[in-house]
């Protein structure tokens, strides 16, 4: 199962860097150059915090951006082109398909980020400014979000159309990251009641929403990220799971 799974994983990233994914990378340094020159001058005396704290969002960002634009279509694009056909045929399971191509998706993600991230280091030390170590908490953070992310795409990419995917998968994760926010301003117990109830199909993606505290020097408590990974994994493979029992159902056509 895990030779198969991989060998998936490996075809789903070649698909998805001979689809340039990685030029997404020379937009997150024209948005790196741009926001810092737009940015810094608004803050005197905190450039670096408002150039790392632009730089970190814009990784978070252009990494959702690639899951919509790419991840939300890779199911239907098989179904179109028939391979998906041949590869059901062979001793694959749909659940190993799935996680295959989540693997995928994800390995082209990680090496965005950490190109997105060598980017990032060389502008801040061309610029006289100093990587702080705590930022690779925030980019660890960012991966974590984008598996959950990644896996919630290919979830909607196995039971809807391409553009609706990418319309459910952004909802998901506006609501993921709003939805302690909207509980808190409300202080309805109404609210907190339904927010329980939903909490377990929206994902917690305020878990990884560390970007502040690493910019602004506070500290992490132990264990957030441990314990986000382990959601994360939970998580990914619960959506997965169930986007398997829908796919067994599907017509492929």
């Amino acid at each position: 199962m895990l030779r198969r799974t991989w060998i998936l994983a490996r075809w789903t990233l070649t698909e998805l860097l001979r689809e340039r994914v990685l030029y997404i990378a020379l937009l997150f340094v024209g948005l790196l150059v741009v926001g810092s020159s737009v940015l810094t001058p608004l803050a005197p005396g905190a450039q670096r915090k408002v150039v790392a704290d632009f730089a970190l969002a814009s990784i978070d960002a252009l990494g959702v951006l690639v899951i919509v634009l790419s991840g939300c279509g890779l199911v239907r694009r098989d179904i179109e082109r028939r391979s998906l056909d041949v590869l059901l045929c062979k001793p694959v399971s749909r659940l190993e398909y799935l996680v295959g191509k989540c693997l995928g998706l994800f390995a082209s993600l990680a090496a965005l980020v950490v190109l997105m991230t060598v980017l990032f280091f060389v502008v801040v030390r061309a610029t006289g400014g100093i990587f702080a170590p705590a930022y690779s908490w925030a980019i660890v953070a960012t991966l974590l979000e984008l598996l959950v992310m990644a896996s919630i795409a290919v979830f909607f990419s196995t039971v809807t159309s391409p553009m609706l995917a990418a319309f459910f998968t952004l909802a998901l994760f506006a609501a993921g990251h709003l939805q302690e926010t909207l509980v808190r301003l409300a202080n309805n117990p109404t609210i907190s009641d339904i927010a329980a109830m939903v909490r377990w199909l929206v994902p917690a993606l305020d878990l990884y929403d560390v970007r502040a505290e690493v910019v602004h020097g506070v500290h992490i408590p132990p264990g957030q990220l441990e314990g986000g990974a382990a959601y994360a994994a939970a998580y990914a493979l619960s959506a997965l799971y169930l986007a398997s029992l829908v796919f067994r159902r599907k017509e492929l056509k």
